[in-house]
């Protein structure tokens, strides 16, 4: 799963498995995703895929994350890309019902939102990244 763009409305993302581009409205998404009795406030799940019904999740970076080995690369601008939607979410209000409850458990939860001059630096020209041909993901290989 790739998020390639960040939209007031919604996110646009790559399904790892088949490589389909799918605009998922952040309206359908919700942080936290439940494990028995826990939630974890970290992971965002995304609807299937229209085109391989495959599943996937956003992982929010952690609060003691070290910053990324690869400044600019396409997996650190991916990785901003990922706390500043668990960041919109949780702004939204977009919680799992056990994170919000009636007191409002969005305080609860933590978030990385993407600073100004993260924007600047890393996004001059909106929230979107291009993958370098280099990592373009490759098509799952034809079974014989």
């Amino acid at each position: 799963m790739a998020i390639h763009e960040v939209t007031v409305e919604d996110v646009l993302q790559r399904c790892a498995r088949c490589g389909s581009g799918n605009r998922l409205s952040l309206e359908a998404l919700e942080v936290g995703v439940a494990r028995r009795e826990d939630i974890d406030d970290g992971l965002v799940q995304l609807p299937p895929c229209p085109a391989c019904r495959s599943t996937e999740f956003l992982i929010r970076p952690a609060e003691s994350e070290p910053e990324h080995p690869a400044p600019g690369s396409f997996g650190h601008l991916h990785r901003l890309l990922v706390g500043h939607v668990h960041a919109k979410l949780v702004e939204r209000g977009r919680l799992h019902s056990v994170l919000n409850p009636k007191g409002g458990g969005a305080g609860k939860v933590a978030v990385r939102p993407l600073s100004q001059e993260a924007r600047e630096r890393w996004f001059p020209q909106g929230l979107r990244i291009e993958m370098p041909p280099d990592e373009q993901p490759r098509a799952p290989e034809e079974s014989s």
